[in-house]
């Protein structure tokens, strides 16, 4: 692995293993998780319905669409 971790070797290592994902934070840490359990799901889940009962739309709050906010991360809502 290179001792410095660009977006580039971020999105090759991520399309070698499409089992984790694989995410750069600003500051150039490079974190691996496994695929979501279903606590996380849950959590996912519960959240999803906060929105939804304060107001915001089911159009205003997705998941899993692959919204890119940047420096390879991708949020779950």
């Amino acid at each position: 692995m290179p001792t410095q971790v660009t977006l580039d070797d971020l999105a090759v290592m991520a399309a070698a293993d499409e089992n984790h994902r694989y995410e750069l934070s600003p500051e150039g840490v490079l974190s691996v998780m496994p695929p979501a359990d279903p606590d996380h799901a849950l959590i996912v889940s519960r959240m999803f319905a906060w929105f939804l009962t304060n107001g915001y739309g089911p159009e205003q709050v997705v998941t899993d669409c692959g919204i890119d906010v940047g420096g390879g991360r991708v949020p779950d809502l």
